[in-house]
C-alpha cells in the first residue's frame, strides 16, 4: 500500500516520534529512580533508647514506631532495611536488634503411633474411652500437663504416694495415653482411663511380692487392661497363680518381652514368658527387630520400640526398649476395646494376634507387628 502525507502532517507525525523516543530514553530512568527509592526491604526490629522519651531525631516517615512499654526502654519498629546503618549511628540509641518471631509448640505424633495406625482410628472418633488400664511401674507424673491420671495405689515400701519419682512410668503412660491435645505427644488411647500402680522404686526395682499386689488390686478394681512393662529371670509359680487369676477374671495382661537380646534358647523374661501374657517385642522405623529385643517361642507380637518420645517427669523425653514396645500393644488393645466392648479378653487378645502385619520367623517377630485399624476393621 502506497502513502502519500502532506509535509504539515509529515511535521506532526515526527513530533510525536520524537516525543516517543525521549519516552523510551528517559522514562525507565524515571520508573527505575522510584523503584531504588523504595524497593529497600521493610524490617521488624526493637530500639533500645537511652532516652525512650526522644524519638524527634528519628525520621517518622521512614522509621515507623509501632510499640511503646512503661517499664523497659524499648520501641518496636517497622523500618526500611537501608536505615538500619543510620538508626544504628544515632547517639540515643543503645542498640538495634531484629525483632524475633515466635511460634506454638504444637503437638508431635510419635513416629510409633502413626505406625501401629492409631492414627487411622482416630478417624473413627475411637480414642479408648472408658477403658480402664492399669500400669504397673514406678509411678506416674499425675501432675503432669499432657496426662490425666485417674487413680493410681504404691506398693512400694517407703513410698506412699504413687508419683513417679524415676520416670519410666510416666513414660510408659504417655506412649498408652497421652492427651490428644495441642501441647507435647499423643498417646495411642489418649482417652483411655489411666491408673498408677507403683510396683517399681526410684532405681526401677521392686519384688514379685509388689507386682502380685498390683495385680491384685487391678482385679479389685475392674481393670480392663494391666501394662507390665518390666521383667524378672527367675520363674514363679505365685506370679503365674496370680496372673492366671487376672486372665480368668477378664483382664488382658500385656508385658514387655525384655531387652536380653537375641539366644538361641530363647531370652523372654517373666511375667511375658508366662501364657497368660501378650509378650511384645520391640522394632524400629523400619519394622527389623530392635537388637535388644529378647526373642523366644513365647514371643507373641511386635510394637514400636526405637527411639520413642513420650512424657516424662516435667517434661518430655525419648527412649528405647521393649517397655515402649508393650505400652503401644496395650494403647492399640485400649483402642480396639473401645470399638469392639463386647470381645472379651481370649478374643481380643487372638484379634490382635491374627491381624498383626507378618515380620518374619515367629521366634524374633512372633505373629508381626501390631495395627490398630486392621484390629478394628476386622470382620469374622
Amino acid at each position: 500500500m502506497l502513502v502519500i502525507l502532506s509535509f504539515k502532517k509529515q511535521r506532526n507525525i515526527s513530533v510525536i516520534i520524537l516525543f516517543l523516543l525521549s519516552s523510551i530514553i528517559f522514562l525507565p530512568q524515571f520508573f527505575n529512580s522510584k523503584v531504588h527509592a523504595n524497593d529497600s526491604k521493610v524490617e521488624k526490629c526493637i530500639i533500645s533508647l537511652k532516652n525512650p522519651s526522644d524519638l524527634s531525631s528519628f525520621d517518622l516517615n521512614k522509621v515507623k514506631v509501632k510499640k511503646k512499654y512503661k517499664n523497659f526502654p524499648f520501641v518496636a519498629v517497622e523500618i526500611p532495611e537501608n536505615e538500619i546503618q543510620k538508626v544504628k549511628g544515632n547517639p540515643n540509641v543503645s542498640f538495634i536488634e531484629e525483632d524475633g518471631s515466635i511460634h506454638g509448640l504444637n503437638q508431635v505424633i510419635p513416629w510409633g503411633v502413626s505406625s501401629v495406625n492409631a492414627t487411622s482410628v482416630f478417624t473413627k472418633e475411637v480414642y479408648g474411652s472408658g477403658v480402664k488400664i492399669g500400669i504397673l511401674d514406678t509411678g506416674i507424673d499425675y501432675l503432669h500437663e499432657d496426662l490425666n491420671v485417674s487413680g493410681g495405689i504404691s506398693f512400694v515400701e517407703g513410698s506412699p504416694d504413687f508419683y513417679d519419682d524415676n520416670g519410666h512410668g510416666t513414660h510408659v503412660a504417655g506412649i498408652i495415653g497421652a492427651l490428644n491435645n495441642s501441647i507435647g505427644v499423643a498417646g495411642v488411647a489418649p482417652k483411655a482411663n489411666l491408673y498408677a500402680i507403683k510396683v517399681l522404686d526410684k532405681n526401677e526395682n521392686g519384688n514379685y511380692s509388689d507386682v502380685i499386689s498390683g495385680i491384685d488390686w487391678a482385679i479389685s478394681n475392674g481393670m480392663d487392661l494391666i501394662n507390665m512393662s518390666f521383667g524378672g529371670d527367675t520363674p514363679s509359680q505365685s506370679l503365674q497363680i496370680a496372673v492366671d487369676k487376672a486372665y480368668s477374671a477378664g483382664i488382658l495382661l500385656v508385658s514387655s518381652s525384655g531387652n536380653n537380646g537375641d539366644n538361641k534358647n530363647g531370652s523372654i523374661t517373666y511375667p511375658a514368658a508366662l501364657s497368660s501374657v501378650i509378650a511384645v517385642g520391640a522394632v524400629n522405623e523400619q519394622n527389623k527387630r530392635a537388637s535388644f529385643s529378647s526373642v523366644g517361642k513365647e514371643l507373641e507380637i511386635m510394637a514400636p520400640g526405637v527411639n520413642i518420645e513420650s512424657t516424662y517427669p516435667g517434661g518430655y523425653i525419648t527412649l528405647s526398649g521393649t517397655s515402649m514396645a508393650a505400652a503401644y500393644v496395650t494403647g492399640v488393645a485400649a483402642l480396639v476395646l473401645e470399638g469392639k466392648p463386647y470381645l472379651t479378653n481370649i478374643e481380643l487378645r487372638s484379634l490382635l494376634s491374627k491381624t498383626s502385619n507378618p515380620l518374619g520367623n515367629p521366634f524374633y517377630y512372633g505373629k508381626g507387628f501390631v495395627d490398630a485399624i486392621n484390629a478394628i476393621n476386622y470382620k469374622k
